[in-house]
């Protein structure tokens, strides 16, 4: 799995900040054994329970990305692996590439304010986006400058509005009617741009409420899926992260691990603002296939048969 997929989901984004703030600790020493009392200090301080410092701490010795031996005291240091250190760089570099920024906060700023509107609070500034839970990109935060190049280009756009004033692009911004049109569509602002052909309405077998652009090069082809349908794996993820294990299934190690980050993946595109009922399948297929490798046949089988089922609802 590539690390921007990874990041998408909650739990593998909280991971790859895990493994940053390991390769950054400065104690780190020449054979990339780091302490990590300082991770359970500050969960502490968050009032967040030391398990959740140790759990993660072990997924990620079990993606291959560090390696401990716990000892009667807990986990007192770990070794960093090649594979972890690649990802965590491989991680920063996609959090401060400025071309990724540059698009993800145009939409993170649009949509708060519209946020904002729906609450009848037009009367913040610009500067407030900078305190909001949404102003950063990957957890790395977003600069005055960044802001104020998306507030210009929104502006510009049509998708904001408000009144200039002095040392400021904008006082008291507004989202324009052609704003709310873009978050509410579920679409990017930056895909809005030029988007131009026709669509026609296509039947495809074994697909439900396809929408296929026919002989046209600039369109979105969607095949989202409904509340029903993404509730229903949710429910058949609870059960995969439950059977994916050694113990429950009889899979390797490793093939358990990849069934998690597969459930991981699954997850992201059920919760983005428009899930592929084609991606999912294709994920659940592929969860399919990595549980028939298990050796505990009835819950092999078990699961299996929901996650064919959830299929079949797609």
């Amino acid at each position: 799995m590539s690390v921007e997929s990874l990041a998408a989901s909650k739990t593998g984004l909280r991971h790859l900040q895990l493994m940053s703030t390991l390769t950054g600790f400065e104690h780190l020493d020449v054979n990339r054994q780091v302490g990590v009392g300082a991770l359970y200090e500050d969960a502490k301080e968050r009032k967040l329970p030391r398990e959740s410092v140790t759990g993660d701490l072990h997924a990620l010795q079990d993606r291959g990305w560090l390696w401990f031996e716990a000892s009667a005291a807990g986990i007192q240091t770990v070794v960093l692996n090649q594979a972890g250190v690649d990802a965590a760089e491989e991680f920063q570099a996609l959090q401060t590439d400025p071309r990724r920024r540059t698009l993800e906060i145009r939409d993170a700023a649009l949509h708060w304010l519209y946020d904002r509107h729906l609450v009848d609070d037009d009367s913040g500034l610009f500067a407030d986006f900078l305190k909001s839970p949404n102003a950063h990109f990957l957890g790395e935060p977003y600069s005055e400058a960044e802001v104020n190049r998306a507030m210009q280009w929104l502006l510009d756009g049509g998708y904001i509005k408000g009144i200039k004033a002095y040392g400021t692009i904008l006082a008291r911004p507004m989202i324009t009617t052609k704003g709310q049109r873009v978050v509410e569509s579920g679409r990017s602002v930056n895909a809005v741009e030029g988007v131009a052909g026709v669509t026609n309405n296509v039947s495809i077998s074994g697909s439900q409420g396809v929408n296929f652009a026919w002989n046209s090069s600039d369109v979105i082809q969607s095949n989202t899926m409904t509340q029903e349908q993404v509730e229903a794996v949710e429910r058949i993820l609870g059960s995969v992260r439950a059977f994916m294990i050694p113990a429950a299934i009889g899979v390797a190690e490793e093939t358990s691990a990849e069934g998690q980050e597969v459930a991981d993946e699954v997850e992201a595109e059920i919760r983005s603002a428009t899930p592929n009922s084609g991606k999912v399948k294709a994920l659940l297929l592929k969860l399919i296939d990595l549980a028939a490798t298990g050796t505990v046949r009835g819950g092999v089988d078990a699961l299996n048969g929901m996650m064919q089922q959830g299929i079949a609802g797609l």
